[in-house]
């Protein structure tokens, strides 16, 4: 979140696919993971964290396939009703699964696809209105259209540098 999405043109690595997944028919090596783990809000509260593991394979110089799942807990919820009576409690979680496709179009250009299934559930199916409509978690699918250029073989001063832009149109 820090680096303001400047991770769409960054070198590729396992957490590519969250920033442009596109950059993986460029990766180094030829698999690769990554898995991480965020306490979230912890002054606040003890309970709600974000969970990450994402991982890559290149079938070759020019593709490469990609996953990642990305799960939200919000910790312990205790629902009441219209006079403050507590009616249960449930923790709510939220998570997403990603599956990408990667090719190089060129020596300095690649493209992708990613394709994202959502599924929160912040309720448990309680009932609301005096027990009339029962609550359900929400599930929908989205995907997003990557690109990518980089080129390492030019001069800046008279020095070697290298030069990469990224696009990512996300959750279409």
């Amino acid at each position: 979140g820090g680096m303001g999405d400047y991770g769409a043109a960054t070198s590729a690595d396992a957490n590519s696919i969250h920033w442009n997944a596109s950059k993986l028919a460029f990766a180094e090596k030829n698999a690769g993971f990554s898995i991480s783990y965020t306490p979230w809000l912890r002054a606040l509260v003890n309970d709600i964290n974000l969970a990450y593991l994402s991982g890559y394979k290149k079938l070759n110089d020019q593709q490469a396939l990609a996953a990642s799942l990305r799960y939200f807990s919000l910790g312990n919820i205790d629902f009441t009703n219209e006079n403050a009576e507590k009616t249960g409690s449930y923790n709510p979680n939220e998570w997403a699964l990603d599956l990408a496709y990667t090719r190089k179009l060129s020596e300095q250009f690649s493209g992708g696809l990613t394709l994202r299934y959502i599924y929160s559930n912040l309720t448990g199916g309680i009932a609301i209105q005096n027990n009339t409509i029962q609550t359900r978690a929400g599930k929908s699918v989205a995907a997003d259209i990557s690109a990518y250029y980089r080129n390492e073989d030019i001069k800046v001063s008279g020095k070697d540098a290298k030069l990469a832009f990224g696009l990512n149109i996300s959750n279409i």
